[in-house]
């Protein structure tokens, strides 16, 4: 956990070794360093992350050498299918399930538990938009595993977000940076605003929620609905603020910039414009993997904007990028 001493202590070491080893083996440490942080809950789903990456990454690669249309589909529908698959097995199986005993009055239970993997859909739909901009022949495919691994599970985003393109992360990754102060001192700051919206605004709000939450509902008067109902939306809007901060912040010890996931949402003046500044991450990746290409408009190239599409930005900005991934 973010809020945690084991996090800090985890902080200091990573940072320590990044900043003092040879720059080429920087990119082996955060993967290994990714991997560590994860195997802290679970090692065995930590090889999860690791089969996820391997698949994406050899589709990828099998999606640019394939020489016909149809082949690139196949690939990319093998891609989708196990991605989408593991999602759909991890958290939709007993929704499923429980739903088809409903219908048919069968009563039909899994006789087995299946455990929710920490930040599955935020890696999944990192793997699926690289596999996605590989077709669309935005970028070339990554030819080093580490490279693309210590991009999927870095661990900043890895169980809260923000959900990060490659052509913002890699880039970055390769390009081997000095030490600066002001690298340690922007993370700091960031670190410990997310930690004061998570741990004594949102933390705090939280226990006057679940007070009310738990008070028969029948008893409670119009006044009290409405508080616990607004208090609670300013919980969770902290709680996952915070914690956003707090990777953007970790991110940033290392040099590396990510884009912002939270704009004041709470002061938008319509639902669109609170969209496109509540997780835009996760809102600019459905614009772009899921909402622009059904409506058969052009895709965008970077998680920024939230829903709204990205006035005058070329769908293929990053080919000029291509040397970076090569």
């Amino acid at each position: 956990l973010f809020n945690s001493w084991s996090y800090f202590l985890f902080l200091i070491v990573f940072v320590s070794i990044f900043w003092l080893i040879p720059k080429k083996l920087r990119v082996w440490l955060v993967g290994f360093a990714s991997f560590t942080f994860y195997g802290f809950w679970r090692v065995d789903f930590a090889m999860l992350i690791v089969f996820s990456a391997t698949i994406d990454f050899l589709c990828a690669n099998r999606i640019y050498l394939s020489k016909s249309l149809n082949q690139k589909k196949l690939w990319l529908s093998f891609s989708l299918f196990i991605n989408i698959g593991l999602l759909i097995f991890f958290k939709y199986t007993f929704f499923i399930v429980d739903n088809i005993s409903f219908i048919f009055n069968n009563h039909f239970r899994i006789p087995f538990d299946i455990i929710l993997p920490l930040g599955i859909s935020f890696y999944t739909f990192q793997t699926i938009s690289y596999s996605i901009d590989v077709y669309r022949n935005i970028i070339k495919p990554i030819n080093s595993f580490i490279v693309f691994f210590a991009y999927v599970s870095f661990w900043p985003q890895l169980i809260a977000g923000p959900i990060l393109r490659v052509t913002e992360v890699v880039p970055q990754f390769l390009k081997y940076k000095k030490f600066r102060l002001g690298y340690l001192n922007q993370g700091l700051y960031l670190v410990i605003i997310g930690l004061f919206k998570k741990v004594v605004i949102a933390d705090n709000i939280a226990a006057s929620v679940d007070k009310i939450f738990l008070i028969d509902y029948t008893i409670l008067n119009a006044f009290e609905v409405w508080t616990g109902a607004f208090l609670f939306g300013f919980q969770i809007y902290f709680d996952f603020s915070g914690y956003s901060v707090i990777a953007i912040g970790s991110a940033k010890l290392l040099g590396i910039q990510f884009p912002d996931n939270f704009k004041w949402p709470y002061l938008s003046i319509s639902p669109k414009e609170f969209w496109s500044k509540w997780h835009i991450s996760l809102s600019s990746w459905i614009r772009d993997y899921l909402y622009l290409p059904l409506t058969r408009q052009k895709f965008q190239s970077k998680s920024v904007g939230g829903i709204n599409p990205i006035k005058n930005l070329d769908g293929n900005i990053f080919n000029k990028n291509f040397a970076l991934f090569t």
